[in-house]
């Protein structure tokens, strides 16, 4: 688990799909149909998200300097 359940906000839109994000990694979010599916989606998007950063030399946020490994497929 990259980021902690109760460190992603979960709302649900008008449409009834219920959008996560954690305020821990800004510009990362993902959807699902229930609010499990998306939070398995965020915990996804959050590793995609943090990959895509050092791949490129991003800065990793804090919360994440010392816990995240990108690791060989």
């Amino acid at each position: 688990m990259v980021i902690p359940k109760s460190k992603i906000s979960l709302r649900r839109d008008e449409d009834g799909v219920w959008i996560a994000k954690s305020r821990f990694l800004p510009g990362c979010h993902a959807h699902g149909s229930t609010e499990a599916e998306a939070c398995l989606n965020f915990e996804e998007a959050a590793e995609a998200h943090l990959e895509a950063l050092l791949e490129n030399g991003k800065p990793i946020p804090a919360p994440f300097r010392d816990k995240f490994v990108l690791r060989a497929a």
